[in-house]
């Protein structure tokens, strides 16, 4: 299983700013790739411009690959994505892998001016023409001239795409292009195991092979300390059923995260990769109360598990 992580210090301007020092640490831990979400109005912690953060990460560091874990397309304009994209994409070398979604949050279609009810056609069309634009095709024709994009990806004929997905027409979109489907890191392993069962038969009925890769993005915290092991079971939980609105606590066997120690950890990975097939794990920090230095010796020892 490949491992990668995501930053793990984003609660500040300043944390921003060690962004490629955390890309850095992480590639020099063992670490095969580095993620980081997108999200905006968060006040210090908003991070709206990911590609920009990557490309800096880029500069830092050398064979870790570098990914966005959701990039909101419908609120951008495909040309300006497929521009950026494929000049990040040079500058790291052909390490870049681009996690897309749609968004949800209402406010951040207001404030860019998309009706959120057209979110998925935007975003067909958006990636639709931004594949055409990777594969050489031309940007625009006016009278006898042709505009193309330069440069071209470093990976051709684009990045690697992958899809954030939540729900059956999401997981059907993603499965019509033929992407990996990255799930909600707040799936209980049982939507889960549901979600890849319909991205499998939406993959068939599109014709689509199944992709190599088979992703998950889970909450990940490592510690031999069976009562900060409880304690920050009960966080997570209080968070996962605050968000989905449910007043049930998480069936013990199917949380949204996986906190324990070292052996439980891996016994509970081992059932992702039998069950459903996952081979890339992006492991999510940023747990409210645990110090960077708990963090780190979490992902030390995760990457010991798998070493």
């Amino acid at each position: 299983m490949k491992l990668a992580v995501t930053a793990w210090d984003l609660s500040s301007v300043e944390a921003l700013q060690r962004i490629p020092d955390q890309a850095a640490k992480a590639e020099a831990m063992g670490f095969e790739g580095f993620w980081l979400p997108e999200n905006h109005f968060a006040g210090p912690a908003a991070l709206s411009a990911p590609l920009i953060l990557l490309a800096a990460a880029a500069a830092r560091t050398s064979t870790i690959d570098l990914g966005t874990t959701s990039l909101v397309l419908p609120i951008r304009h495909p040309v300006s994505v497929a521009e950026e994209v494929a000049m990040l994409d040079q500058i790291a070398q052909g390490r870049l892998i681009l996690g897309l979604g749609r968004g949800f949050s209402e406010d951040l279609f207001d404030v860019f001016g998309v009706d959120p009810r057209q979110k998925r056609a935007l975003f067909k069309q958006s990636l639709t023409r931004m594949l055409s634009i990777w594969s050489g095709q031309a940007i625009h024709h006016k009278d006898d001239r042709e505009l193309y994009l330069s440069p071209r990806p470093y990976q051709s004929p684009h990045p690697r795409l992958w899809i954030a997905a939540f729900g059956p027409l999401a997981l059907k979109q993603a499965a019509a292009f033929g992407c990996p489907y990255l799930a909600s890191p707040m799936e209980t392993f049982s939507e889960l195991s549901q979600n890849f069962a319909q991205y499998r038969a939406a993959l068939k009925a599109a014709d689509q092979e199944q992709p190599d890769v088979v992703p998950v993005m889970r909450t990940i915290f490592i510690t031999e300390d069976a009562g900060l092991a409880t304690a920050v079971r009960e966080q997570l939980g209080q968070e996962s059923r605050r968000a989905a609105a449910q007043d049930q606590p998480d069936q013990p066997d199917q949380p949204a995260f996986i906190v324990g120690a070292a052996t439980f950890v891996q016994d509970t990975l081992a059932r992702y990769s039998e069950d459903l097939g996952v081979n890339y794990l992006i492991a999510r920090g940023r747990i409210k109360g645990i110090t960077e230095a708990q963090q780190l010796a979490s992902h030390a020892a995760l990457i010991t598990l798998f070493r």
